[in-house]
């Protein structure tokens, strides 16, 4: 519907006129193109909007050239957000000329695109009065009824449009015209879509869009379209390389960077996503695609109220979008305002017989929020009010395998795959559900366990038990359990996983909850890079199950979060407490209102890793403060329909900022043992050789600057300019840690070893509790087989400074060197409880334990190695060694039945 303005920007006329003769004839050649009219035509198209609005104030001060320069002047106006101003002029203009079909067509395009579908009906048909060929206003009108739910009128004319294109091929007449040429390849698509006519989409990209391109490269919509096209049968890489040749053209066009958030939108790349909008925005303060992908971020966060607002502006802009209705109508049930919902329901279908579009929107505006039994309902209205489109058809179906229901799914996407045969997610999962085929079915007593017998028979009977050990620790956890049994699915190839995931074969994680379906692409699946702890991702994936299920898929993302990331049974990653006690120090933590967009959109890495991090400690709190219980009332609180602070309440009964103030506190603690020193000093932000060089410059008096930039000159094989620089920093600041760093650097390049150790004990006496300092002279003793001293160095460290160093790895290195195995048991158990996949080290914990006769702790690490690599042999036998002594019997021949050969 609005896919002129907010996707094509469609009638940027080159010579302003449309041939205008019968399609059977072939008409004199058209006039060559006024120059300037040429010129100004390129300037806009390349973004250059002020030297274009200049040169058509100039042609439409002449009458010859006075229509195509107005609706130039019109299409600037537009590409700045101005379209009730643009529409203004063009009402003006068509009263100086109310016969002129340019004009007529160009203001028909404009009213539409705000809405105004009686006066764009009426200026269509008044084009086409004058000039039957007129195609803009055509296409115009056959939007309007298609709109409306006429659908007989419109595929009229789009076939009306096609068949002129076909004609003029026949008549040794091609059409060159770019806008022409585009409005053909817009009409020829959606008759496509409506007539099951599927590979007139190749002809579309190939031979109409690829001329349009090859009279006029700078044409930028027909790559727009082009990529809009690919985009809507999930060709990302393809549209991504469009939506990039537009902007190589017109960095300006909004319509491209509206189509780079939509593909990041398919990645969940939600930062991508509200930066192309931001672009855009900042362009086009009234792009209505931009204020949609806004919408939809707002969405993700859970802020029903902001994305309300975002659509309530689009609104504005063209009030009867079905885009715009269908997720405004999705934010009103979200936010249970029921009267508000059924008014814009009876608005929809008031402007609309049969709108499809609109049902299709909120059903996936629902779906990605996980309301899944609503959204499927609509789904199945919006394929039978509009058979024809395959939209409906296809995320209904892919909504079926999220929910389980494979066999209905399946029929559902093979009848959709033959209206839509391009597109590639839905071919993507049948192919998907075509290799399930050969897999085999293990069920127990509350899962279905689909696996690849060939690769991973072991793997499976290993997880089908340990599935239901997992199922009993969640029951009493959340004192519930789902009602059916789960579907679980475990594959042996990384790209079927993503398939079955998302469609799409570039997913980067191992293990999914996609609704009521667990997957995981096996340990050893191709396309894996290294062999994980399988267990800790069933446990991970399967709280996701059991709370979405509980709370009928209402479960906030952090509160299901926390519990997964604690039911993953790991210590918390260093790189988590770091980046939490950084945030704390600088009080940026997340709250309860703000921790679901370290999640969604987050601004880094380290965002990304504070959300799971807090969310983690949410529960640790709630746990700590109001009991185990507390878990499972809150999530009966959620599923009862009530906001996280109204839950509180329930669950806790507490206002929710007594919880923040208890939780504020609770932290504080656990990040006590890691607070910075007075005498430790914050790492410097990272900087490039050239921005240390103009530092320097700048405030030759910054010592830390100096010394920065002096390790970068030694990096750069510059020692004798690093070593001016360090001798002015120690002559003011004999105990500067970076200096003198570099000082040992410089000693330990030209051989004197002795030397730069005793520069660096020197240092440590001044200050010994610098991070740095302390891990730079351990690899001095280390490299020196001074393993006495190194150690003494690296437990220093790892007591005072834990988080802010690799202490562990080199105790390890060393005590394996030393053959300290008392003190190595130590660092391995801590190591590997902070690294869940650490495989090495847990068999090296189990060969330790079973010499110790500790054979308990020998079962345990064998079994977590096992966990990893169920083939592992060394681990195999471990574990069988440690059941026997014992006298675990009946356990051990379970296990050497597993591993016997069929």
């Amino acid at each position: 519907m609005q896919r002129i303005l907010a996707t094509t920007g469609v009638a940027l006329l080159l010579t302003g006129l449309f041939l205008a003769v019968g399609a059977a004839q072939k008409p004199a050649p058209p006039a060559k193109p006024n120059p300037a009219l040429v010129e100004a035509r390129q300037r806009l198209l390349k973004g250059n909007l002020d030297e274009a609005r200049a040169a058509y104030d100039k042609l439409a001060k002449v009458e010859a050239t006075r229509a195509p320069a107005t609706i130039g002047l019109a299409r600037v106006l537009i590409a700045e957000g101005r379209i009730g101003e643009a529409e203004a002029f063009l009402q003006a203009a068509v009263k100086t000329a109310p016969t002129d079909p340019m004009l007529l067509g160009a203001l028909a395009e404009v009213q539409y695109a705000q809405g105004n579908w009686d006066d764009a009906e009426k200026t269509a048909a008044a084009a086409l009065a004058k000039n039957p060929d007129q195609l803009q206003a055509k296409w115009t009108l056959a939007q309007i009824h298609s709109d409306r739910g006429k659908t007989d009128e419109a595929d009229k004319l789009t076939r009306a449009i096609v068949r002129y294109y076909t004609a003029r091929s026949n008549a040794d007449n091609d059409i060159v015209d770019p806008d022409e040429l585009l409005v053909v390849a817009e009409a020829g698509a959606e008759n496509a879509r409506r007539n099951n006519l599927a590979k007139q989409f190749s002809f579309i990209l190939n031979e109409v869009l690829a001329d349009a391109l090859k009279a006029e490269p700078a044409f930028w919509p027909a790559e727009v379209l082009a990529g809009t096209m690919l985009l809507e049968k999930y060709n990302r890489p393809s549209a991504i390389e469009a939506f990039a040749k537009a902007l190589t053209i017109n960095p300006k066009c909004t319509e491209a960077l509206v189509g780079k958030g939509l593909a990041a939108l398919t990645r969940f790349d939600m930062k991508d996503v509200d930066a192309f909008a931001e672009q855009a925005l900042t362009i086009n303060p009234k792009c209505l695609g931009a204020l949609h992908l806004k919408a939809v971020i707002d969405l993700t966060a859970g802020d029903w109220t902001a994305a309300e607002g975002k659509l309530e502006g689009a609104r504005k802009l063209n009030p009867r979008s079905a885009v715009t209705l269908g997720r405004l109508a999705a934010v009103y049930q979200l936010q249970r305002k029921t009267p508000a919902f059924d008014a814009i329901v009876k608005e929809a279908e008031g402007y609309d017989t049969k709108p499809a579009q609109f049902y299709t929107e909120l059903a996936q505006t629902l779906e990605e929020r996980k309301r899944f039994l609503p959204a499927e309902a609509y789904y199945k209205k919006a394929a039978a009010l509009r058979p024809n489109n395959a939209t409906a058809r296809n995320a209904l179906g892919m909504l079926q395998l999220r929910l389980g229901n494979e066999a209905e799914g399946r029929v559902i996407l093979n009848d959709a795959i033959k209206v839509d045969p391009f597109n590639v997610r839905t071919a993507n999962t049948l192919k998907v559900l075509k290799h399930l085929d050969s897999y085999t079915t293990l069920e127990t007593a509350h899962y279905i366990l689909k696996y690849d017998r060939e690769k991973d028979r072991i793997l499976a009977d290993w997880l089908a038990e340990y599935l239901e050990e997992m199922h009993a620790e969640l029951k009493a956890e959340f004192a519930y359990e789902p009602p059916t049994k789960t579907l679980v699915e475990l594959f042996s190839n990384h790209d079927m996983f993503s398939g079955r995931t998302i469609g799409l074969p570039d997913l980067h994680t191992i293990g999914a909850c996609t609704g009521r379906v667990l997957v995981m692409a096996s340990p050893r699946a191709k396309g894996v890079n290294k062999p994980f702890h399988w267990g800790r991702v069933i446990r991970h994936e399967l709280t996701h199950i059991f709370n979405l299920a509980q709370t009928d898929f209402t479960c906030p993302h952090w509160f299901t979060e926390g519990l997964a990331v604690g039911n993953e049974r790991m210590a918390r990653p260093p790189s988590w407490t770091l980046v939490l006690r950084d945030r704390f120090e600088a009080d940026t933590l997340f709250n309860l209102d703000t921790v679901l967009f370290g999640f969604v959109r987050p601004k880094s890495g380290d965002e990304w890793a504070l959300a799971y991090c807090q969310s983690k400690l949410y529960i640790e709190y709630l746990v700590k403060t109001h009991g185990q219980g507390s878990i499972a009332k809150l999530l009966n609180a959620y599923r009862d329909g009530q906001e996280t602070a109204e839950a509180i309440r329930t669950a806790c009964g507490v206002d929710k900022a007594t919880f923040e103030k208890g939780y504020r506190a609770y932290v504080a603690e656990v990040v006590k043992p890691f607070k910075r020193t007075d005498k430790a000093e914050k790492p410097m932000k990272p900087m490039t050789f050239d921005e240390l060089e103009k530092a320097n410059r700048d405030d030759p008096g910054d010592a830390d600057i100096a010394a920065q930039l002096a390790e970068a000159l030694v990096r750069r094989d510059s020692p004798k300019e690093a070593k001016k620089l360090i001798e002015r920093i120690l002559e003011a600041d004999p105990t500067h840690p970076g200096a003198t760093m570099v000082r040992a650097r410089l000693l330990l390049r030209s051989g004197e070893n002795e030397a730069a150790k005793a520069t660096l004990e020197k240092l440590r006496k001044a200050k010994p509790n610098d991070a740095r300092l302390l891990m730079m002279l351990a690899r001095v003793h280390l490299e020196s087989k001074e393993y006495d001293d190194a150690a003494d160095v690296l437990e220093q460290g790892r007591k005072v400074a834990p988080i802010d160093g690799d202490w562990l790895e080199q105790l390890a290195r060393l005590y394996r060197a030393t053959e300290n195995n008392e003190k190595l048991t130590g660092v391995l158990t801590e190591l590997t409880s902070l690294d869940p996949d650490e495989l090495l080290g847990r068999i090296e914990l189990a060969k330790v334990h079973a010499v110790a006769k500790n054979h308990p702790r020998a079962e345990y690490y064998a079994r977590e190695a096992l966990f990893i690599d169920v083939l592992n042999d060394e681990a195999r036998e471990l574990l069988l060694a440690a059941l026997k002594a014992q006298g675990k019997d009946a356990e051990a021949a379970k296990i050497v039945k597993r591993y016997a050969v069929d």
